[in-house]
């Protein structure tokens, strides 16, 4: 049996109309409950963070340069 880009299209676009309409309700009631996220990071982690993601990135140039 083959399956044409046509169906192929069509499930997915009742999928996606599915989907937006269960976002709709969802925000609906939840709303209240919906808060926003805070992540407070000290300068000190940044910093740490910042320095590993460098020695990464020259570790793997270095090691590309090694073969």
């Amino acid at each position: 049996m083959t399956i044409t880009n046509n169906q192929i299209s069509s499930v997915i676009r009742t999928y996606m109309k599915s989907m937006k309409v269960r976002v709709g309700q969802t925000e609906k009631n939840c709303d209240d409950f919906m808060k926003e996220d805070e992540a407070n990071i000290s300068k000190e982690a940044v910093k740490k963070m910042i320095y590993n993601r460098i020695g990464e990135r020259v570790t793997e140039k270095l090691k590309k340069y090694e073969r």
